[in-house]
């Protein structure tokens, strides 16, 4: 079966949307509101943009009951402190609902880093560079989110339960990463290697310390009326290749 979660995008959408149209899902029983992480609506050619942890913050505070989510963070857009300390106290504002979404970003030659360079936010220029300050992320979550932290990292937040964390990925590498490490993947639903993505998580979990544990397999696509028909071809498409969670996109 699969669960169906949705992404109002902050560049489509104004605050009193935004908030209207999550109350709605959460009242229709979708899983989880997700959020786009961009520091600029130009990036997906809207004039306007909501900062992504303020924008979960606020609809973590106005819901009850839908998981939160960050799809995903830009592993790029802050230090690797300051996310990891965002994401710990949505989890205590949300009441535990809280999912972290990360990825790694792109590099600096991309349409998707004029953002970055309006904002003089560096971006490493190699894909292994940027892969290695994600790992990073995730190093630093370990670290400040187990209960038997070292005494000088008292005064964090520590967030319990701890939120699941899942990997925005494009390839094999970092599909691999999340296997190991993450609670979830999620790539785009036509994405060509989606299957090949998505045996990589599998396989990389099997071998992994955490082999016991479930991982959760996401497409994000359009909103759309195909894409809500559980029997459409769709949510069949995802089905076949193994995955259990639809994020759908406005």
């Amino acid at each position: 079966m699969v669960t169906l979660d949705v992404l109002y995008s902050a560049a489509s959408y104004c605050w009193p949307e935004l908030r209207d149209n999550v109350l709605r899902a959460e009242a229709e029983g979708f899983g989880t509101a997700w959020v786009f992480d961009h520091l600029s609506g130009a990036m997906m050619s809207s004039p306007r943009m909501l900062e992504c942890f303020s924008l979960a913050g606020a609809l973590a505070g106005v819901t009850s009951t839908i998981g939160i989510g960050t799809l995903v963070v830009n592993a790029a857009n802050r230090s690797a402190g300051v996310t990891v300390n965002a994401v710990a106290s949505l989890q205590e504002i949300s009441g535990g609902r809280f999912v972290f979404g990360l990825g790694a970003g792109s590099g600096p030659g991309s349409p998707w880093a004029l953002e970055h360079r309006l904002l003089n936010i560096p971006l490493h220029d190699s894909v292994q560079a940027r892969h290695q300050h994600l790992v990073d992320v995730l190093d630093l979550c370990d670290t400040l989110w187990d209960p038997l932290r070292e005494e000088k990292w008292t005064g964090f937040p520590l967030p319990i339960p701890r939120p699941p964390v899942l990997l925005g990925v494009n390839g094999v590498a970092l599909a691999k990463v999340a296997g190991a490490r993450c609670d979830g993947v999620n790539v785009r639903l036509e994405h060509p290697r989606i299957g090949e993505i998505f045996e990589a998580a599998r396989h990389a979990r099997a071998e992994s310390v955490r082999a016991d544990t479930p991982l959760d397999l996401s497409a994000w696509t359009a909103l759309c009326e195909e894409s809500l028909d559980p029997d459409g071809d769709v949510q069949r498409r995802l089905a076949d290749v193994g995955g259990n969670r639809l994020i759908l996109v406005s």
